[in-house]
């Protein structure tokens, strides 16, 4: 194993035990990962953001080795828009416009990066297709989209 692919082991068991403790702690599946962070006591938000910075640090010297030259810059705004996802809680005390365009910028960029150095992994998303048609309610798909976004970029950086 590689000390690139140790760090997006990290990053991954990192995202993996915030989510799980997240989801024990709330008997059910987020709405969003992010969303998680407003059911926290003040005195526990910084574990959100300290899990969002673990995620974009560690994922951002994988990614760098990884992509092409001309994909690098699409890697930085993902990881940045991880790393405004994570300090937003710290600043606002509910979600707000620069939240949700941090995790906007983050979801598309993450897509495009494996979209354009690694197409077939794009094939991730029939799990979230599947789940969204096997859910009678449709509820939580944000939570899914997420997960297929993140599960997308982990797997591309171990490849």
């Amino acid at each position: 194993m590689t000390i690139m692919n140790s760090l997006v082991f990290i990053a991954m068991f990192a995202i993996v035990a915030y989510v799980v403790a997240m989801v024990i702690k709330n008997k059910e599946i987020p709405e969003s990962i992010s969303s998680t962070v407003f059911n926290l006591d003040k005195k526990w938000k910084w574990v959100f953001s300290a899990v969002m910075w673990i995620v974009g640090f560690l994922l951002m010297p994988p990614l760098m080795e990884k992509v092409s030259d001309s994909t690098r810059f699409i890697a930085f705004f993902m990881v940045a828009g991880i790393l405004f996802v994570g300090a937003s809680p710290l600043v606002a005390k509910e979600k707000n416009t620069l939240h949700y365009v941090c995790a906007a910028v983050a979801g598309i960029a993450s897509q495009l990066l494996v979209a354009l150095n690694q197409p077939l992994l794009l094939l991730i998303w029939f799990l979230y297709i599947g789940y969204t048609l096997a859910a009678k309610d449709g509820s939580r798909n944000f939570f899914w989209v997420e997960v297929s976004c993140m599960l997308s970029v982990f797997v591309y950086c171990l490849t």
